[in-house]
């Protein structure tokens, strides 16, 4: 049973707006963070309790009336400005660049923090030269900022400045440490969202679109909530989980408004390949097949180019009525078979490949990345559902050539030869 899909997929019951203005739990005024002012919960660990139990209803929020009335008064929006949180992570700086060349959008407002001493700026122009990104330089402001802070690490003045000049918001900030624990990760990550739902109902009503994992899908049965964390089944995937657990809740209701991009994994641009490489688990286990020669015979994972990713978000934002959840992937399934063309590996069934990767790497390495049946998983979450904007044109899917592009691309650390066929 997938708890998610259930919660945003109730047509059946009453409408989210409804929902969320009556109070469910004898102590519905709850905070999480009184910085998040408008959203009450069944406890201030909310969040805990849903992850612990595997219950997506132990965090289903409330929306006071005051909010509710605050909001509603607002005038209708659709300022053209963006702002975008991880401007200086891969797919936020595409994202970027994507925004920049939109004629309906005036100004993208890239938040990203200092480091050393290195600007912010300078970091920003380093990732969109490293990635080949075109951006129109005229329409790009940086915001030295972090969204793990309370206001974002603004002054009040810079902060309501901010929030009456956006129109639209989007998340692709994120940690990508798996061997951190939910309770590590919560107070960035989790207390880090609900303070930008309160920045996306302040001054304007601003549209929030929040870039999730479908890694999330691994917790779906309630077993599935009690295993012991491990390299796939990490507290980067329960974050996820909570985070998209909230915004399922949220998505439909009258006060916030809210898209959930469940992004499977972003590679590669259709035109020019290049991606973070070895940071990825694909490129890992990619490494894994070089250095034994073979790759077990399993379903090819879902993908989205990053290019087409950044293309279906600003798409569905800037529509009069976005779309509330996304799920952007490849429209064509395929195989490992490919992968062994390609890189002349030969195709061997996954217990022979756990066999040849325990005999000829170094067995740790090989149980962090095998503690988990791979292809078990694989299935498990690379469904062949897809959901983009209506009519959106998938003619850019040609797996062969666009894997072709990334292995030629790649960048790896292996000792066997990377010969494409």
């Amino acid at each position: 049973m997938r708890l998610l899909e259930e919660m945003v997929h109730m047509d059946d019951k009453p409408a989210f707006g409804d929902e969320l203005s009556r109070p469910r739990w004898p102590y519905s005024d709850a905070l999480i963070t009184a910085e998040s002012r408008g959203l009450r919960f069944g406890g201030k660990y909310a969040d805990v309790v849903a992850l612990s139990t595997g219950d997506p209803a132990a965090l289903r929020p409330y929306i006071d009336d005051e909010t509710r009335r605050r909001v509603a008064a607002m005038p209708s929006t659709r300022k053209p400005n963006a702002l975008v949180f991880g401007a200086n992570g891969f797919v936020g700086a595409h994202l970027v660049g994507r925004l920049s060349r939109d004629p309906s959008i005036d100004v993208v407002r890239a938040v990203v923090r200092p480091q050393g001493d290195e600007s912010a700026y300078d970091r920003l122009q380093r990732t969109l030269a490293h990635y080949e990104i075109d951006v129109d330089i005229a329409k790009l402001r940086i915001v030295e900022g972090t969204p793990t802070q309370r206001r974002f690490g603004l002054s009040s003045a810079r902060y309501r400045e901010l929030a009456e000049e956006i129109g639209q918001v989007f998340n692709c900030a994120s940690s990508t440490d798996y061997t951190d624990t939910y309770l590590e990760l919560r107070n960035d990550w989790f207390l880090g969202l609900l303070r930008m739902l309160e920045f996306s109902i302040t001054s304007c009503r601003k549209h929030v679109t929040y870039v999730g994992s479908i890694g999330s899908h691994l917790y779906q049965k309630p077993d599935d909530f009690r295993r012991d964390d491990s390299w796939w089944y990490s507290g980067y995937a329960q974050m996820k989980w909570v985070n998209a657990t909230l915004l399922g809740w949220l998505a439909r209701s009258d006060t916030y408004s809210i898209t959930l991009c469940e992004a499977p994994y972003i590679l590669g641009s259709t035109d020019r390949g290049l991606d973070p490489g070895r940071v990825y688990t694909f490129w890992r286990i990619i490494e894994l097949a070089l250095a034994v020669g073979a790759i077990w015979d399993g379903p090819g994972m879902n993908y989205i180019p990053v290019d087409v990713m950044c293309e279906v978000l600003t798409t569905n934002a800037l529509q009069e009525h976005p779309q509330p959840r996304l799920l952007p992937s490849n429209p064509h399934g395929y195989g490992h078979d490919l992968y062994a063309e390609l890189l002349g590996l030969e195709l061997v069934t996954w217990d022979q490949f756990v066999d040849r990767v325990s005999s000829r790497i170094s067995p740790k390495f090989a149980d962090t990345m095998l503690s988990d049946n791979i292809d078990k998983l694989m299935r498990l979450v690379h469904k062949s559902e897809v959901i983009f904007p209506p009519g959106y044109d998938t003619s850019w899917c040609d797996n062969r050539r666009l894997f072709k592009l990334y292995f030629e691309k790649a960048q790896l650390k292996t000792a066997a030869p990377l010969a494409l066929v």
